[in-house]
C-alpha cells in the first residue's frame, strides 16, 4: 500500500522511491521506463501504450484496473492510444493527480481488486 507522496518521491510498502514507479498487481515496485514514452513523444510527460504493455508484462495477473498518478500537479498526460489500449483489454483506467491516485489505489486494494499503477512523482 502507498504511504504518502511529495514532489519527487512516493512511499510504497514502507519503502521510499525517489523516482516514478510501476506497481504490479502483486505489489512489486519497478522503476518506470520513461524511455518508452520519451522515444515516441519526445517527453515522458505523455503516457504511451507501450508503457502500459510493459507494466502488464511485469504483472503475474492482468489487472482489472490501472491507476495512473499524473504527478503532484497533474502534468502527466494519458494519451488516447493508452486509453484505447486499456479499453481493448477491458481494463478500467483511473487517472488523478498522484496524491489522489495513491489514495484511490489503496481503496481499490482494500476492496480486493486486481489493481496496478503507474505513478509520476514530480510535476
Amino acid at each position: 500500500m502507498f504511504g504518502g507522496t511529495g514532489f519527487g518521491w512516493v512511499e510504497y510498502g514502507g519503502e521510499r522511491y525517489n523516482h516514478d514507479v510501476y506497481v504490479t498487481t502483486e505489489g512489486k515496485v519497478h522503476r518506470r521506463e520513461k524511455g518508452l514514452s520519451r522515444s515516441k513523444f519526445g517527453t515522458s510527460h505523455n503516457l504511451a501504450a507501450d508503457e502500459l504493455r510493459r507494466l502488464l508484462e511485469l504483472c503475474d495477473e492482468e489487472p482489472e484496473i490501472i491507476v495512473v498518478g499524473t504527478g503532484q500537479s497533474g502534468v502527466l498526460s494519458v494519451t488516447e492510444e493508452a486509453r484505447e489500449f486499456c479499453e481493448e483489454r477491458g481494463i478500467e483506467l483511473v487517472e488523478a493527480p498522484t496524491p489522489e491516485a495513491i489514495e484511490r489505489y489503496n481503496e481499490l486494494k482494500n476492496e480486493n481488486k486486481k489493481v496496478a499503477a503507474v505513478i509520476h512523482t514530480t510535476c
